[in-house]
């Protein structure tokens, strides 16, 4: 691998876009390469954990299972790549953007980079498959009404997003069938992306 990499995986909650992102960033780092991942919902959950007043708005939105807002989801992962990117490292983004907003956004964010040729990876599962993954993993915060909530954000949100990419001829834009099990996703996109 000579060429590095900007992955953005998108996909419902519950799809796997964040295991599978953490088994790519697994093997590639297995292969000498140096990774920047940036986790949007782990960030936020760091937020969430904090004492201080945006903190404290923040878990507001979260209780009443809301999106949070785009200028905080902007910030979180516009501060990592400031202070952490570099074009010697591929960079591996979960779980934003989540609006036309933000897309536009991280849009101009990679081409200040000079990134270019950024892969698009959607995990796209059912309404229904995504609602039992996140019953199943027994999160305090995956009520079904919160599910219900994040699954119709989703729809109304995030698919437009999708369809920002894959209309956009900056992206290369690969659509994953998330319902098989985690290695055979995993080997499909090792495959797409033609990493061995």
């Amino acid at each position: 691998m000579t060429n590095k990499k900007t992955l953005i995986f998108v996909g419902n909650s519950g799809c796997g876009k964040g295991t599978q992102a953490d088994l790519l960033e697994k093997k590639m780092k297995s292969l000498g390469e140096e990774i920047l991942h940036i986790e949007i919902g782990s960030q936020f959950r760091n937020l969430l954990s904090m004492t201080t007043y945006t903190a404290q708005q923040a878990q507001n939105v979260a209780a009443q299972g809301l999106l949070q807002p785009e200028f905080l989801a902007v910030h979180l992962w516009a501060d990592t790549l400031n202070l952490h990117y570099s074009p010697e490292k591929n960079l591996i983004l979960d779980g934003t953007p989540r609006t036309l907003r933000e897309a536009s956004v991280l849009d101009a964010a990679l081409k200040f980079y000079g990134i270019e040729n950024p892969i698009v990876i959607y995990t796209n599962v059912s309404r229904e498959t995504a609602e039992e993954r996140m019953l199943s993993r027994g999160r305090k915060d995956d009520t079904k009404e919160k599910i219900k909530n994040r699954l119709d954000w989703f729809k109304r949100d995030v698919m437009p997003v999708i369809d920002f990419f894959i209309n956009n001829d900056y992206y290369q834009y690969i659509e994953i069938d998330g319902h098989r099990s985690i290695e055979e996703i995993h080997q499909d996109i090792l495959s797409r992306l033609d990493i061995e």
